[in-house]
């Protein structure tokens, strides 16, 4: 496969760079850099002599900000994102534009065949009463100016097309879909009021008459976020183990299989 322009252009730029070659490669400003460095979005330059020298991984970097930002990311978001590591942005990016294209179109809607999710399930839905409703008031799903419904979760949507193929009604997907998804949010509820104390011990009160940001309550709101987007993923990573672990011990209890010694 032939190497894009972009990647050409980036060959063609000398291994070290000047903030401003920076800046001007990745058509910003050098205070949007120097910012982006502030918030730790930017990983530091390398330092030559007393020169700060940057190079290509960050020019990909500030692409990387720029598409998150350009799909609706917020830079709280995309510094837990990054800092999460791995495939992490790009597989949100691909969430995102997959949401894009999940229009659950009523019925009668035929403008835009290609965006049809499901078309038999989505059928399904319109026909039991109150359905759409109930899964949007757990934030499911959402229902656009134009009156058609879209997923919210890509994950969601593909779980109910493979529950769909293995032979599960579309009411009774509904059903669990919605009977997770009260347990889920109880359950999210406990894990937030037992963080909570602990974040809070660690953010100091304001002081009178100071301002919000000398005080360094900006800061702290900042970090409060990074704090909940932490406890965000060891919840899910918790919920989704143990669930995991109860699961496999019911299905082999059906299937006769004896569990595993601990």
């Amino acid at each position: 496969m032939l190497p894009s322009a972009d990647t050409l252009a980036q060959r063609q730029l000398p291994t070290d760079l000047s903030v401003e070659q920076l800046a001007e490669q990745c058509r910003v400003s050098v205070r949007l850099v120097r910012a982006h460095q502030s918030r730790r979005l930017l990983h530091p330059p390398r330092r030559v002599g007393r020169r700060s020298v940057y190079d290509h991984s960050h020019i990909d970097r500030l692409e990387l900000i720029q598409r998150l930002q350009r799909a609706g990311f917020s830079l709280a978001a995309i510094r837990a994102l990054l800092q999460t590591g791995h495939n992490a942005p790009e597989l949100a990016l691909a969430w995102h534009a997959e949401g894009l294209a999940m229009r659950f179109p009523s019925p009668t809607d035929t403008s835009d065949p290609d965006l049809q999710v499901e078309p038999e399930g989505v059928a399904d839905l319109h026909a039991q009463p109150g359905a759409w409703e109930a899964l949007e008031s757990y934030g499911l799903v959402s229902r656009a100016p134009d009156g058609n419904w879209h997923g919210t979760h890509p994950v969601l949507v593909a779980v109910g097309r493979r529950a769909r193929e293995m032979g599960l009604p579309s009411t009774e997907i509904t059903r669990l879909q919605l009977r997770v998804a009260a347990a889920a949010l109880e359950l999210s509820r406990e894990i937030l009021e037992a963080f909570t104390p602990i974040f809070a011990l660690r953010a100091p009160a304001p002081r009178p008459g100071d301002d919000a940001a000398e005080n360094g309550l900006v800061s702290d709101r900042t970090r409060l976020i990074e704090d909940y987007a932490g406890m965000s993923s060891v919840a899910t990573a918790l919920v989704s183990a143990t669930f995991e672990v109860q699961l496999s011990r019911v299905v082999r209890g059906v299937v006769g299989i004896p569990s595993a010694p601990v």
